[in-house]
């Protein structure tokens, strides 16, 4: 409200309040907007520190017991959910409670030997042509960073901008797909087996160990890759 009274801040405003429309009818992150938390921080502030300098003394010293109480208890609060302040006991249970970012954080690593293991399995002339195919930007980034300790090659992602890196050359004849449904591989692909399970040691709920625990080993796709890259685009 402050920017909007101001003529001299107007525009900020309305820079701030599109976009916010715009993402909510558009179901986007709430992170997507945290550039401009900055200038609204800073004119909440100026304002709040003149009303507050307007005020009697007693109300001036309530309201800044208040703020810097609450302050420090909303401190304490984000610290518990983002900070790792305990590996075991209620703290933990606490943050992978209410932290559903925190809870998909874990279990990369264990993804990624998982994945390694099922590759190592393989026959030798297999392993001279295998790709591996993941589901979603988060498994595209643990095989990306973690898996050349294990001489994994590049993922194959069909997720948002890595669709347009395009499938690898030469192509490969065999895949070890991660993140994807026994009835998507089997719709998608040629010759499917379930070869391998990933989770994590801590039984910890996430997307990966609940909705994609399955390791497949396949063929090709069915169709002709630049169809199959066409037709199963993904977005999330």
């Amino acid at each position: 409200m402050c920017f909007l009274r101001d003529r001299r801040f107007r525009l900020l405003a309305w820079m701030y309040l599109i976009p916010l429309v715009l993402f909510v009818v558009l179901k986007g992150r709430g992170y997507y907007l945290g550039s401009a938390y900055a200038m609204l921080l800073a004119m909440g502030a100026s304002t709040g520190e003149r009303w507050v300098g307007s005020l009697p003394r007693l109300w001036e010293r309530t309201v800044e017991a208040v703020f810097f109480a609450g302050l420090g208890f909303c401190g304490l609060y984000i610290a518990a959910l983002i900070l790792p302040l305990a590996s075991s006991g209620p703290l933990r249970e606490f943050a992978l409670k209410h932290n559903e970012d925190l809870r998909e954080e874990i279990g990369w690593n264990d993804l990624v030997t998982a994945v390694a293991g099922v590759l190592d399995s393989l026959p030798p002339e297999q392993r001279e042509h295998v790709g591996v195919l993941v589901g979603n930007y988060g498994e595209q980034g643990a095989i990306e960073m973690l898996g050349p300790a294990y001489h994994l090659p590049p993922p194959i992602s069909l997720t948002n901008s890595a669709w347009l890196r395009g499938y690898p050359t030469p192509l490969p004849s065999t895949l070890v797909v991660v993140g994807w449904s026994s009835e998507q591989v089997e719709d998608a692909f040629t010759s499917c087996r379930l070869a391998g399970h990933n989770g994590n040691p801590y039984g910890v709920v996430n997307e990966e160990s609940k909705y994609h625990p399955d390791i497949f080993v396949c063929g090709g796709p069915r169709l002709p890759w630049p169809e199959f890259w066409e037709e199963h685009q993904r977005f999330g």
